[in-house]
């Protein structure tokens, strides 16, 4: 239980210096404590590259609607919606 907090404070210590080897270790050591055999890993699903894309268009496209640089956020709009396939 100490180790865990050693490790833990000397993660957080802004400056502090650890090697990448000890880090590692210390990190491994804590997930292991803290978490044991559990998965955490993230569980949400992740949008794809297009659905990304055609978001950022859209948010672009309402901006120049709202007169924020038409002219551009349009352009940047119509190239994103390009390389989006759609």
């Amino acid at each position: 239980m100490n180790d865990t907090i050693v490790d833990a404070i000397a993660q957080s210590s802004p400056s502090g210096r650890m090697s990448k080897r000890a880090r590692n270790a210390a990190q491994k050591r804590l997930r292991a404590e803290l978490f044991g055999d559990m998965d955490i890993s993230p569980k949400a699903e992740q949008p794809t590259e297009r659905e990304v894309l055609l978001r950022q268009a859209t948010e672009l496209e309402d901006l120049a609607e709202r007169g924020m640089s038409p002219r551009k956020n349009r352009r940047e709009a119509a190239r994103l919606r390009k390389l989006a396939g759609a």
